[in-house]
């Protein structure tokens, strides 16, 4: 996941040098201002993932909770013995 945004990273940093290239922007302003798209794209890219993933793992309101609270536990598991071989 990082590889892609990383790799669309570098696609906006690409891109806005092409822009600014063609604004007749020096070069170091030039780099700097790619440079700080670069950053944003990659920071907002993080910021809606982590969003995402965050929603994707939050309970499901309310009665999900109570409903997991009533419902009763499972009978107690009771460990078995080694049966020994019958005599022939």
């Amino acid at each position: 996941m990082t590889k892609v945004m990383f790799e669309v990273g570098l696609l906006g940093f690409f891109v806005s040098v092409l822009y600014y290239g063609t604004q007749g922007i020096p070069l170091m302003d030039m780099v700097v201002r790619s440079f700080i798209v670069f950053v944003a794209i990659v920071l907002g890219q993080a910021v809606i993932f982590v969003v995402l993933a965050s929603m994707k793992h939050a309970p499901k309101g309310s009665a999900g909770k109570q409903g997991a609270e009533h419902r009763p536990a499972p009978p107690p598991v009771e460990p078995q013995t080694p049966q020994a071989a019958m005599p022939s």
